[in-house]
């Protein structure tokens, strides 16, 4: 492993957060900073019109946090990769690599020399001669988008991933049993089944946050400011307001949970013996009061909010600082975790 710092960034649809860490000891990381800032309307590779300004603005909060890292491990949404297990007979790396080149474009949804695509074995059978690869695929545009991006604001990228092989990396200890990292972020949710701290199967719910907020606006008669302000502070609080946002809330809850529970049915169905009754909640949605309880009831699993920071050394001042902003980090730490 390196013991060169780490920097990771991970660019939201509402926030943009960048966190340096350098290594500690084994599986132990230092921060040195965290710092996070309003992420541009439109997205990156949505409105090309952004990439300066965007640049210019991760030069300021780099300048402002005092990072000195100029590698960085950046992450691509997950709406926007397609991900995919793929079965294949045992075979070297070499010859999955090629296999996959002549069959990429039966599992991704845009023409293979239109995008830039990976791979990663998760799994080995010696006994019935099989193996599943992780294909994911993105874009040219959108990977050339966040490259561009970071070398306008003097930095290296040294590698792209997905948001939730980011997440598990940071949140899911490989000591625990096969289970979901849930992100419930504002525009979607992604679901991911982590096995020994490997991401092995990944889908996104394009319901979230933003839904939520509209449910509560539609159904209140509210603002749309306010009603993501009463979501915030109140969440699914029973005891306020009458209990109307929690009945306003309701139906895109259900919606969530059981997209949720499919995937968990769907994975287990294809591996049988692996029942899955963990889950770890991140994103902003995680923080809404009660939102933990609620989901755990209807997706029928324990259920906890997940620390980020749970492989970190925070001296005090930090500790406070991210007391309450933790899950916001998920993705950011997990990138600066990956070894260059």
């Amino acid at each position: 492993m390196s013991n060169l710092p780490r920097l990771g960034i991970d660019i939201g649809s509402t926030t943009t957060k960048m966190v340096e860490l350098v290594p500690a000891g084994k599986d132990k990381w230092k921060l040195v900073t965290a710092a996070s800032m309003p992420s541009f309307s439109g997205g990156i590779a949505g409105n090309p019109a952004n990439l300066g300004s965007f640049s210019q603005a991760l030069i300021k909060m780099r300048k402002e946090a005092g990072v000195r890292a100029t590698k960085v491990i950046a992450a691509l949404p997950e709406g926007q990769v397609s991900s995919h297990v793929v079965e294949l007979p045992l075979m070297s790396d070499d010859e999955v690599k090629q296999a996959l080149q002549w069959q990429v474009e039966q599992y991704i949804p845009i023409p293979a020399d239109r995008a830039v695509w990976s791979h990663q074995v998760i799994r080995k059978d010696p006994t019935s001669g099989g193996m599943e690869v992780m294909l994911v695929a993105a874009a040219k545009n959108l990977v050339n988008a966040y490259v561009s991006i970071m070398e306008q604001a003097g930095l290296e990228v040294v590698a792209l991933e997905t948001e939730l092989m980011a997440i598990s990396r940071a949140m899911v200890p490989s000591s625990y049993p096969t289970s979901l990292i849930i992100d419930v972020g504002s525009k979607s949710t992604n679901v991911g089944v982590v096995e020994k701290g490997q991401l092995v199967f990944a889908r996104t719910i394009p319901t979230a946050g933003e839904a939520l907020t509209r449910a509560i606006q539609s159904s209140l008669g509210l603002e749309l400011s306010l009603a993501e302000q009463y979501k915030v502070t109140y969440g699914l609080d029973s005891t306020k307001l009458g209990g109307k946002l929690v009945e306003a809330m309701k139906p895109v809850l259900n919606v969530i949970s059981s997209e949720i529970r499919k995937t968990a049915d769907f994975y287990t169905s294809k591996h049988s013996g692996q029942g899955i009754t963990l889950a770890t909640l991140t994103g902003g949605v995680a923080m809404m009061p009660e939102m933990v309880a609620m989901l755990s009831g209807a997706v029928g699993m324990e259920m906890s909010v997940g620390d980020p920071f749970i492989k970190l050394v925070l001296d005090k001042p930090q500790q406070q600082a991210l007391a309450t902003s933790g899950p916001l980090y998920g993705v950011a730490v997990g990138l600066g975790m990956r070894d260059i």
